[in-house]
């Protein structure tokens, strides 16, 4: 490509605008836009003069040399397809919005994945979770009874509801109904959807809301602050997504359970027990907030490998 395809817009910027646009226009959630960024930066510094080069010099042999670099650092199939899809994404917004001439990225393919059924915990493993997180992890004792009920009401609202763990940190206090049993969830692409949760939830949120979460803000409060986030830690901010993952291994560990263990496992665990006990695919899918059906069917072939292992297992021939 030559210098008359220059637009004047580097890199770096394009990518500014583009997340900015993503932020506004498309009201995509803050971790994929940070994704995105990550994935951006990488592919700039890639480029022959890194971010400083002039979007409309990337040439189509750039991305797949990128893409080859990926390929030889053996990065995972889902990794490199969420770059893909990054830097289509990215591209075409620099065609419509940046006057960039043509797109390099036309010709750039995810890779092939192999979908993998998704795990989930027993429910002899969610009674001792659940119990775990009922005894609490060894906090300081000036905290240790406030983040125990905080800890108890996130767990036992994840298995519950299902809420992928962004949404779950992401909640605030407004979002619930304490009434009726039930939360208001801002999902992906900003959807919105209503999620109910059973009395053993609602127990476990009404006593980390009068007893918990004051303890946790009171600073904040006394210092004329507001505090909106629903789960707090011990400063009164907002928890992130690594700090209850870690809580949640913690937790696993109290539990004797030695499977690996993850905020979405859990969703994966309330979505296949809701399936085995008879709920309808459209009914879970409203429920998890899948746009597509499809995604929701990966859970009618853990039910069936399911059975069949409880099949081997307890049939006299079954082993046979």
């Amino acid at each position: 490509m030559t210098a008359d395809a220059r637009i004047g817009t580097t890199f770096t910027s394009a990518v500014a605008l583009f997340l900015d646009s993503r932020k506004i226009d498309r009201g995509s959630a803050r971790p994929t836009i940070e994704a995105y960024g990550r994935d951006l930066e990488q592919l700039g510094d890639a480029l022959p003069e890194k971010g400083g080069t002039d979007l409309g010099l990337v040439e189509a042999e750039d991305l797949h040399r990128f893409l080859k670099s990926l390929h030889v650092a053996k990065a995972k199939p889902a990794s490199v397809a969420r770059k893909v899809s990054a830097i289509r994404q990215f591209f075409k917004f620099g065609m419509l919005e940046l006057g960039l001439a043509r797109n390099p990225a036309d010709g750039i393919r995810s890779p092939a994945q192999t979908k993998r059924l998704p795990k989930f915990l027993t429910h002899d493993s969610i009674t001792r979770l659940l119990a775990a997180a009922g005894e609490g992890l060894p906090y300081a004792e000036n905290v240790r009874e406030p983040l125990r009920l905080r800890d108890q009401a996130m767990v036992v609202l994840l298995y519950a509801t299902g809420l992928r763990v962004s949404e779950l940190v992401g909640l605030t206090h407004h979002e619930l109904d304490l009434r009726l049993n039930y939360v208001r969830v801002i999902g992906k692409g900003g959807k919105e959807r209503i999620v109910p949760y059973a009395a053993v939830a609602a127990e476990a949120l009404a006593l980390y809301l009068e007893k918990g979460r004051p303890a946790l803000v009171k600073e904040k409060l006394r210092h004329g602050e507001v505090v909106s986030d629903l789960f707090v830690n011990r400063r009164g901010e907002g928890l992130t997504r690594q700090s209850f993952w870690g809580t949640l291994k913690d937790l696993a560990v109290l539990a004797g359970i030695d499977e690996e263990i993850s905020p979405h496992r859990l969703r994966h665990s309330f979505a296949t027990h809701l399936l085995q006990a008879g709920m309808g695919l459209r009914s879970l899918q409203a429920l998890l907030g899948h746009s597509d059906l499809s995604t929701t069917q990966i859970y009618t072939h853990v039910t069936p490998e399911h059975l069949k292992s409880l099949h081997r297992k307890y049939h006299p021939r079954g082993g046979e």
